[in-house]
C-alpha cells in the first residue's frame, strides 16, 4: 500500500530585533552604595547593577570605601571613583 497523501504545513515565525541598550553607569562622586545606584538608575535590574560595580572593581575605576553597620543584616558597602 503506498499512501499519497501530502500535508503541506506552514508555520509563521516573526523575527525581532533586540533594541536594547547598554547599560552605562555614571558613577557618583564622593561615597556610594549599590542602593543609591539603584536611585540613580532606576530601570536598571539591581542585578546587573550588581554586576557593572564588581567590573568597576576589578579594573579599578572604583575602589571600596569602607561600610556603613546597621541593626539587622549585612552592613551596606561603600564605594568611591578613583583617579584612574
Amino acid at each position: 500500500m503506498t499512501n499519497n497523501n501530502k500535508t503541506n504545513i506552514k508555520v509563521e515565525t516573526t523575527v525581532t530585533t533586540s533594541k536594547k541598550k547598554k547599560l552605562v553607569v555614571n558613577w557618583p562622586d564622593g561615597k556610594f552604595s549599590i542602593a543609591d545606584l539603584e536611585k540613580k538608575h532606576p530601570k536598571a535590574v539591581p542585578i546587573t547593577l550588581r554586576f557593572r560595580v564588581k567590573k568597576a572593581l576589578e579594573s579599578g575605576l572604583i575602589k571600596p570605601s569602607g561600610k556603613v553597620e546597621g541593626e539587622i543584616g549585612r552592613p551596606t558597602l561603600l564605594f568611591e571613583k578613583t583617579g584612574a
